[in-house]
């Protein structure tokens, strides 16, 4: 039972959100630590921080959420259950595109969709900040940070291992 409602819980997320994964962050967490209790708030953001350092991070994270509530299948259904909505609706959308991309129902859909897309990412920005900032250590890290990958052409992967190890020895 529990696996249905992983699984049904991540399809839902996939076909309701659009403009990224991180859109996806706010619901996974009111579902999986507030609905379910399935994780703390800390495994939450641990499942994220694991998905941040790898090649595809929501698929990793809800593999690592998948791991933790149910095991190996636990975390290969959770990855089916992120792409499949995904794979059905790019599928149905490249088919039609080209003849309704040209429509103003599509073209004002997507134009109301770019507020909301901002919204979320600013509560998913709120969220985990309200988490991760503890000291003031940390809020000079994400500031550092900050200021290094808006103004500077350095690679976020580089700011976020030396942000890592940075926390690792001075907390």
């Amino acid at each position: 039972m529990v696996l249905l409602k992983l699984c049904w819980i991540l399809i839902v997320i996939n076909v309701l959100t659009i403009g990224g994964g991180f859109v996806m962050i706010p619901m996974l967490q009111k579902e999986f630590v507030e609905n379910y209790h399935w994780l703390t708030n800390q495994e939450f953001l641990d499942a994220i921080a694991i998905g941040q350092v790898t090649p595809g991070p929501l698929t990793v994270m809800n593999a690592a959420i998948g791991y933790k509530v149910s095991g190996l299948i636990g975390a290969v259904l959770a990855m089916a259950s992120s792409y499949l909505p995904c794979i059905i609706i790019v599928s149905i959308v490249a088919k039609y595109y080209y003849d309704y991309k040209e429509s103003i129902i599509v073209q004002s859909s997507f134009k109301g969709i770019k507020p909301a897309v901002i919204g979320l990412l600013a509560a998913v920005a709120i969220l985990l900040g309200n988490a991760a900032l503890v000291d003031p250590l940390t809020v000079g890290i994400a500031i550092i940070s900050f200021v290094v990958i808006a103004f500077t052409k350095t690679d976020p992967s580089f700011v976020i291992i030396g942000a890592g190890l940075l926390g690792a020895i001075l907390l």
